[in-house]
């Protein structure tokens, strides 16, 4: 057996590592010294931190696709190897492209941009529905503007540019403040309750016009029940919109022509404010004040593709949608497109299309000829007078406020005395479907248990929907019970029953009153009119139970605007090495 030696112990008092002295016995491992970089630190590639999660590589595909990894290399996956010594002996075999969060701008009835669906599929049209779908890109919004705030008609044609990943994450803010945002008011959800107007009787409604078409409801869907229900229909082929008021052109004619209008808005954004107490996901608003004519007028609008424009599922339940997996089907994003999808699909489903429609003072004003057929429906554009308060001290409290309004009608009905009813027409949808509690065991024999418990998960949603019957003028309410056929598969789906409400005692029924209903709409107004002229954003703060209202500049969420800062985010002109990092300038010639 052969002796094992042990080899001398060198000791450095002087540093560390290796001795550096003549007589050293040399080692069978290699060792360098580390003070050879000090002279080109930057230089050397000592080591790097690999991040092998799935992170990391979505970090770098994010890179290469800004044009922050291999320069000229195109937007795209970046190779996986440049093939260097490192990688001897090993191969590729996984091409497939990483998952992402943005959706296909097909051109589909249920897609953001313009056009119809040709070619996408089931999947990329009916998923991605939201509650409008395009806006009319000929009409400019230069409602006499003061100076520095944008103008033009370039804006509207890159409107959708501005959400650009799909459904909006509703559990986080739905807009990024900014620290240099000056928070101008702070109000607590429960102080909204208390905001009334003198009496709601003395609020005026005048209708301006009528827009579009109005079918007659079909009494059959009245009658069905879960042993007999009806497969929700699918119209891809017809668009549907909800325009904000800044593009819509029976508004802005309006504008030009009555000089008493201090207020424009559209169902959708009121509703949000009056039924704003209910809500807890975070969504927002943008108020812009501008002088016109003689005075100011107070725009209230809505960014595209905001949360407004999409129907929360279980908002407000004790236990809401999971929201850690985002692509997951009953996840809060893709419940909200679930949910936008069915009642388009719904409100024209019930329709009567035998008997001819009503014929309205004008077309629908965002329909275009080559661009297809638009979905049944009327807008009605209103006038609404809620009167001041004369004991105010402030001049603008003490007088009456116009507002000029596009609401929606679906459909109508005939009445128990002979007149013409006005129905808003909403569906309900069940996604998970539990062995204790599901529609199709209990919805005959439980249905006011049933209703219960939605007004209790859906606080916010059927707030909103009273909210814009009432303002519509819909006499009655006929809300759908839809559930899926399979729960795996949100893509099909039963109507099991429809219920009528009137409209006011279902409003009473919930607690949502009138003197409140204009009490809010008064005083926001008032509040945002005794600021001065600018644009505002009210805000839903996703945590606490506080709406903020924000100053924000004149050009803040203009598409174009963003649209030109990721392009020079893309490219910003410097020249990056294979790592990343900006290279050094190349000395010039002398």
């Amino acid at each position: 057996m052969v002796d094992f030696i042990l080899p001398h112990v060198y000791n450095h008092d002087s540093g560390w590592g290796p001795p550096s002295d003549e007589g050293l016995d040399s080692f069978n491992v290699a060792y360098d010294h580390l003070d050879k970089y000090t002279s080109d630190w930057n230089k050397a590639k000592i080591g790097k931190i690999c991040d092998f999660t799935f992170t990391g590589q979505k970090y770098a595909e994010q890179r290469n696709a800004k044009g922050k990894g291999l320069k000229g290399k195109g937007k795209g996956l970046a190779p996986t190897s440049a093939g260097g010594k490192d990688d001897e002996g090993f191969a590729v075999v996984d091409h497939k492209p990483l998952p992402t969060k943005t959706f296909s701008r097909g051109r589909g009835s249920f897609a953001f941009g313009k056009g119809k669906g040709k070619g996408k599929g089931i999947q990329a049209n009916y998923q991605e529905g939201i509650l409008g779908q395009k806006l009319k890109p000929a009409y400019s919004t230069n409602l006499n503007q003061p100076k520095g705030m944008p103008k033009g008609k370039g804006k509207q044609n890159n409107r959708f540019a501005q959400r650009r990943g799909g459904p909006p994450s509703f559990k986080e803010w739905s807009v990024t403040t900014k620290a240099e945002w000056k928070l101008m008011r702070e109000i607590p959800l429960w102080e909204l309750g208390k905001l009334t107007v003198g009496d709601a009787r003395e609020v005026t409604l005048e209708d301006i016009t009528w827009r579009g078409s109005l079918h007659p409801y079909n009494k059959d869907f009245d009658r069905i029940f879960v042993r007999t229900e009806k497969t929700v229909r699918r119209f891809e082929e017809l668009n549907f919109f909800n325009v904000s008021a800044s593009d819509d052109p029976v508004i802005q004619e309006i504008m030009l022509s009555d000089e008493s209008v201090t207020v424009i808005a559209t169902d959708h954004v009121l509703a949000s404010l009056i039924a704003a107490a209910r809500s807890v996901y975070s969504w927002d608003l943008v108020f812009t004040k501008f002088a016109h004519g003689d005075g100011h007028v107070l725009l209230i609008d809505k960014r595209e593709g905001s949360q407004v424009d999409f129907l929360s599922v279980n908002e407000t339940s004790d236990s809401p949608p999971n929201n850690d997996d985002t692509n997951h089907i009953n996840s809060p994003g893709k419940l909200a497109q679930e949910a936008g999808c069915i009642n388009q699909n719904f409100s024209q489903m019930v329709l009567d299309n035998k008997v001819e429609p009503d014929e309205l003072d004008g077309p629908n004003p965002f329909e275009e000829e080559s661009e297809g057929l638009a979905a049944s429906g009327a807008f009605r554009y209103r006038k609404i007078i809620i009167p001041g308060n004369s004991k105010d001290p402030v001049e603008f409290n003490q007088q009456p406020i116009c507002i000029a309004v596009r609401t929606e009608v679906n459909c109508k009905t005939p009445g128990t005395d002979g007149k013409t009813q006005y129905c808003s027409v909403k569906a309900l949808n069940e996604f998970d479907p539990k062995l204790n509690y599901s529609w199709k065991k209990h919805l005959e024999s439980q249905r006011g248990m049933i209703l219960a418990t939605e007004l209790k998960n859906n606080a916010f949603k059927l707030g909103r929907w009273t909210a814009q019957a009432i303002l519509a003028g819909c006499d009655v309410m006929k809300i759908g019970y839809v559930t899926r056929t399979n729960p795996s598969d949100p893509w099909t789906h039963s109507a099991l029953s429809v219920q009528t409400h009137i409209t006011d005692k279902f409003a009473e029924q919930i607690g949502m009153h009138k003197n409140n209903v204009y009490g809010v709409i008064r005083n926001i107004v008032n509040l945002v009119m005794g600021w001065d002229d600018g644009k505002y954003l009210l805000i839903k703060d996703p945590i606490k139970s506080f709406l903020r209202i924000y100053e924000v500049p004149w050009d803040s969420f203009d598409a174009q605007e963003e649209g030109d800062d990721e392009e020079d985010d893309d490219d910003e002109g410097v020249e990056l090495d294979e790592e990343g990092n900006v290279k050094p300038e190349a000395p010039q010639p002398m």
